[in-house]
């Protein structure tokens, strides 16, 4: 590791915030921290393997995946068995590593705030950053920035991926970045090479003035309110169900965020919404499908646990899709 990365990684800064949140993950509750990478670097527990047995009774297929002690008083914590084959790939390496491969394209987030999501005992992590200078606006005076997103575990629940996501600054709800599937995944049977991450990360980052001008069309098309009618009823509702449907309708409508009432023979958009929290950046009553994705971004963004919101996000250009279709359509 660079000396200029774990510099001062004991010396938590002013900024460094941390807070238990009120979301979950495979059961477990989630812990975030804010602060400059290399503040974050320290906050990051170690993991060790050990031999998984009881007295000298030896399991010869798993191993035991341990905390290390985090204060002088802790004792290591069992986290999970493992395959003998499984290589143990710690938190601190894989952002070790991305820092590194950042740099290798010259892109410096040293001195950015960045987001550390940890499950209850460290064994999951998402950690993501703003990426500077690639931010835009796609022409509603709501600037967009670009952030790269990268989740890690050590019990086998979650393969290590990194992904980029377009972030309205007005409300932090988002989207995925990139048309197709732009994922890079990799099972924990090798170390992490900076240079093939590096390769990976210049080439996404190319398709990025094509997403610009997808946003843009986005904000271009126009959206009426009997097509929408049909998109909530059916293809939201198919996806994520009458409630979120229900939700999405009263968000583009009315710009309202809210409790869903239970009805009986009522589609989506007939149901009523209680309203409890206006949504940032709305754009209510929407006319355009780049703001339809919005309200989709904040409904992602509501979810509580990290599984489902990641997948969520995933979802919205596909949910998207119909209505850019229709309007290729209309156009035609």
């Amino acid at each position: 590791m660079s000396t200029e990365f774990i510099q001062g990684i004991d010396e938590v800064g002013s900024e460094q915030k941390s807070r238990v949140t009120d979301w979950t993950w495979n059961g477990a509750q989630v812990v975030e921290h804010t602060g400059k990478v290399a503040e974050l670097y320290s906050k990051i527990p170690i993991f060790s393997r050990q031999p998984f047995r009881v007295g000298a009774e030896e399991n010869r297929f798993k191993d035991e995946i341990r905390r290390e002690p985090l204060t002088i008083s802790e004792s290591p914590i069992p986290i999970a068995t493992v395959s003998k084959d499984y290589s143990l790939i710690q938190h601190r390496e894989v952002l070790a590593s991305i820092f590194r491969a950042l740099k290798l394209i010259n892109i410096d987030i040293s001195e950015l705030q960045s987001t550390l999501l940890l499950s209850e005992y460290g064994e999951r992590m998402q950690w993501s950053c703003n990426l500077p200078h690639f931010d835009f606006d796609p022409g509603d005076k709501c600037p967009i920035v670009l952030r790269i997103n990268c989740l890690n575990s050590v019990d086998t629940t979650t393969l290590f991926d990194i992904s980029f996501g377009w972030y309205r600054l007005v409300c932090s709800n988002g989207m995925m970045f990139g048309l197709k599937e732009s994922r890079f995944r990799r099972r924990h049977v090798q170390s992490l090479d900076p240079g093939g991450i590096a390769t990976y990360l210049g080439e996404e980052l190319k398709q990025m003035p094509e997403q610009k001008s997808l946003y843009r069309e986005w904000l271009e098309h126009p959206v009426e309110q009997k097509q929408l009618e049909s998109w909530v009823d059916e293809n939201v509702a198919d996806a994520w169900g009458p409630h979120a449907a229900a939700r999405t309708w009263n968000i583009i409508n009315d710009g309202f965020d809210g409790d869903v009432e239970q009805a009986r023979d009522c589609k989506p958009h007939e149901l009523t919404v209680r309203h409890s929290c206006k949504v940032p950046g709305a754009c209510a009553p929407v006319g355009n499908v780049f703001h339809v994705s919005q309200a989709l971004s904040w409904i992602a963004g509501s979810r509580k646990t990290i599984t489902e919101r990641l997948e969520y996000v995933k979802a919205i250009p596909r949910l998207i899709k119909p209505l850019t279709d229709a309007a290729a359509r209309t156009r035609s």
